[in-house]
Order: structure tokens, then C-alpha cells, then sequence
């Protein structure tokens, strides 16, 4: 299938949340990404839908925690109550659930195996669960939030950002490929997409030599454009016609250069 990379913000009411969960979604799951200000995410090269496990949308609304610092300042502050984690094979349900919920596109079953069975694309995932006490981290599974997805492109598509950055010459490498990235609604304001975005950058330049992060974004998704802009990212591209089953059909291609400022105090 081609490569569905959806940061749609489709954004569903809060309330809706766990009921949808539930359902196990009997049509195509929507593909889109949800951040903590609404942050859309591209989805991946072949979408299908996928059944749940125990993805929760929380009964009640956690409370909210100070702004993030400017981003590339330091690493996003993180609520107490969240516990990031690597994605395993009982998490996979949950994973599907989620995405089938928050997303624009299906994902096949092959996606997610590939999350497990494939040890780059592994290490390019993480995962969120959310405690309402902290004590309980590492005792208790906890609510299952949000996640995130790369994959590496060793060839980043064209156009991408100058490689010379400020005069300094920078050589373009490969790129971290946002494939999905959601959030449940109530979870967001609490640093965890920005933390986990922080994460898999630090983890792919240290491991495969990234030098760009990208992502495509539902021109639609004004929110999840800003989030990304806030974080450094900027547009390289408009595909045109990109999301087959949404209207406007426009991807919107963001990128940003890593920098130094990504391992700050960390």
C-alpha cells in the first residue's frame, strides 16, 4: 500500500474516548495524531486496522501541569505520574486500540508486528502509561496514553531543509520518519508527546546518525502544525492529494535539523 503518513487531527470529543475504545472500531480506524496541543503525526507505509487491549481514556481528567520550557531549552518536563516505556508484544492490543481510535488511517497487522519483530523500528518506539499515583510505577501496568512510532529513512524524501544551516555546512543524513505519534486528549499538557519526541531524537542520532526529524501533516490540522512549529519544525513541502479519504486531501511535509539543543540537560 502506499505510505500513509496521516498526522490528521480529527479530533474527537474527550467524553467519546472510552466508549470508542471499547467498540474494538468495526470500519477503517482513523489515522490521526493527537499531542499534548493536539498534535497530528504521519502514519506509515502500510495502514490497517487493528483490534485493542486496554487502552483507557481515564475516567477523570489529570490534573494539569507548568508549560514546557522553549523548546531545544532543555528536555520537556514530564508529569511524575507518567511512565515511558519500550512497546512488547502484550502491548500491541492497546497500541492498536489507540491508534484505531485517534488515527485517519488503518494500519495492517504487519505494522505492528514489525514494532515488535524488528529490532530498529523497536527501538524507534515508545510508549506511555499514565498512573494516578506514582508510587505505583513499575508495580502496575497503569493507563495506557499515548505512543510514538519512527522508522528511519536513510534517504529523506525531497525537497529537505538546506543543509547548510547557518553557513555551517551541515552534511544531510538520515532522517527520523514520524510515522505515528498520539495522545489521548485528557492526557495532553503534560509533556509526554514532546518527551517522547525528545527521546527517539536523542536515541536516533546516537544510533543511526540522524541529522533531520520529519513528519507529514493533515493541512486541515492547524493545531498539530502549530505544535510542530513550536518545536522547530518547518515546511518543506505540500503534497497534493496525499490523504485519499479526507477532504482537503493536502499533507503538509515538516522537517526540522537536529541540533545540539536536542541533548541538553540530557
Amino acid at each position: 500500500m502506499p505510505q500513509s503518513l496521516l498526522t490528521a487531527w480529527l479530533s474527537k470529543p474527550a467524553t467519546d474516548a472510552k466508549a470508542a475504545i471499547r467498540d474494538e472500531h468495526a470500519g477503517e480506524p482513523v489515522t490521526k495524531e493527537i499531542l499534548p496541543s493536539d498534535l497530528p503525526t504521519p502514519p506509515s507505509s502500510s495502514p490497517e486496522k487493528g483490534a485493542g487491549d486496554n487502552v483507557n481514556a481515564a475516567s477523570r481528567k489529570p490534573e494539569q501541569q507548568s508549560s514546557h520550557p522553549p523548546w531545544g531549552s532543555s528536555r520537556p518536563f514530564l508529569s511524575p505520574h507518567v511512565h515511558l516505556c519500550p512497546c512488547t508484544k502484550a502491548d500491541i492490543p492497546a497500541f492498536k486500540r489507540l491508534n484505531n481510535l485517534l488515527l485517519p488511517i488503518p494500519y495492517p497487522d504487519s505494522f505492528y508486528r514489525e514494532t515488535i519483530e524488528d529490532q530498529e523500528k523497536n527501538h524507534l518506539t515508545l510508549l506511555a502509561y499514565w498512573h494516578d499515583d506514582p508510587s505505583t510505577i513499575g508495580t502496575e501496568k497503569g493507563t495506557f496514553v499515548g505512543a510514538v512510532r519512527g522508522k528511519l529513512l536513510t534517504s529523506p524524501p525531497a525537497p529537505t531543509l538546506a543543509a547548510d544551516v547557518n553557513g555551517s555546512g551541515i552534511k544531510q543524513g538520515p532522517m527520523l520518519y514520524l510515522v505515528t505519534l498520539s495522545l489521548l486528549s485528557p492526557y495532553r499538557g503534560h509533556g509526554i508527546a514532546s518527551h517522547m519526541l525528545s527521546i527517539l531524537t536523542k536515541r536516533a542520532v546516537e544510533t543511526h546518525g540522524i541529522t533531520s526529524v520529519g513528519a507529514h501533516v493533515w493541512e486541515a490540522n492547524t493545531e498539530g502544525l502549530e505544535w510542530y512549529r513550536k518545536r522547530g519544525f518547518k515546511e518543506v513541502k505540500r503534497e497534493e492529494g496525499y490523504y485519499k479519504r479526507l477532504k482537503p486531501a493536502t499533507a503538509i511535509v515538516m522537517q526540522r535539523q537536529v541540533s545540539v539543543l536536542d541533548f541538553a540537560n540530557g
